[in-house]
């Protein structure tokens, strides 16, 4: 054997060798240490993530079915609701009741997204991504931008006493925030928004209908053994005229 052979013989086994000593150090790793240490994080996480939704189940999709109800109702009526409190003089309940319920369904987003921020919970970040991008898509109209969103979910949430209750709103407080000396710019703005709606929801009609759908798929992920919400309930507007019939005036 030459020489020049002797060195590629050496030379070959010391790279083996510690080709070899790398992988049965990174399987030892792999096998030892990280794998046990993801599979724990992962349980971890699921197990925080069923923890955040026992504890705001309840006003969540309290705040997701108002919204999306009154939604289905306006857009499979027309408005009719609106229009026969708007004949009696009494439009201005309805449009501040549209209005709450909007901004108490962006309360709890936030609050949901702050609380998930930490959680490895990309199913739920998806959905609230759906809704919101709804309301900011298309053009002006009932459309709110996703940080007038973020705004409006924050001035409802410091409205509160303690952040255990942060997704917990009357309607009342509410009519505070309307009733106040300098009553909040944005606040004045998802009037309007809601305003328009009512009275041009023809020309709403995809935006809505999507904002619907958005909040439906939230309530089946929240509450997916219907022990909440029933299936007729949480049914999704279709412009073909499939929608709920009207449920009263005092929806």
């Amino acid at each position: 054997m030459s020489t020049d052979e002797v060195i590629k013989f050496v030379s070959s086994g010391l790279v083996g060798g510690f080709i070899g000593a790398f992988l049965g150090g990174f399987s030892k790793f792999f096998w030892e240490n990280w794998l046990p240490d993801r599979l724990t994080w992962g349980r971890e996480q699921r197990v925080r993530q069923r923890q955040l939704l026992a504890t705001q189940r309840d006003p969540a999709i309290r705040a997701i079915n108002e919204l999306q109800s009154r939604l289905r109702v306006v857009l499979s009526t027309r408005a009719a609701n609106y229009n026969y409190t708007k004949k009696h003089g009494q439009e201005e309940y309805y449009i501040q009741s549209m209005a709450f319920l909007i901004a108490q369904y962006l309360a709890w987003s936030e609050l949901m997204r702050r609380q998930i921020a930490a959680l490895d919970y990309s199913e739920l970040a998806l959905l609230l991504d759906e809704v919101s991008n709804a309301f900011a898509h298309g053009g002006p109209g009932f459309q709110l931008f996703r940080l007038q969103q973020r705004e409006i979910g924050e001035r409802l949430m410091a409205c509160t006493q303690s952040d255990a209750n942060a997704a917990i709103f009357s309607y009342s407080e509410f009519r505070d925030l309307l009733a106040a000396p300098k009553p909040v710019e944005i606040i004045r703005v998802l009037l309007d928004r809601s305003h328009h709606m009512l009275e041009q929801v023809d020309d709403e009609l995809e935006r809505a209908t999507r904002i619907q759908h958005g909040l439906v798929d939230l309530i089946d992920f929240i509450d997916t053994k219907r022990r909440w919400v029933s299936k007729d309930e949480r049914r999704k507007f279709t412009p073909s005229g499939n929608g709920l019939p009207d449920e009263g005036v005092g929806s």
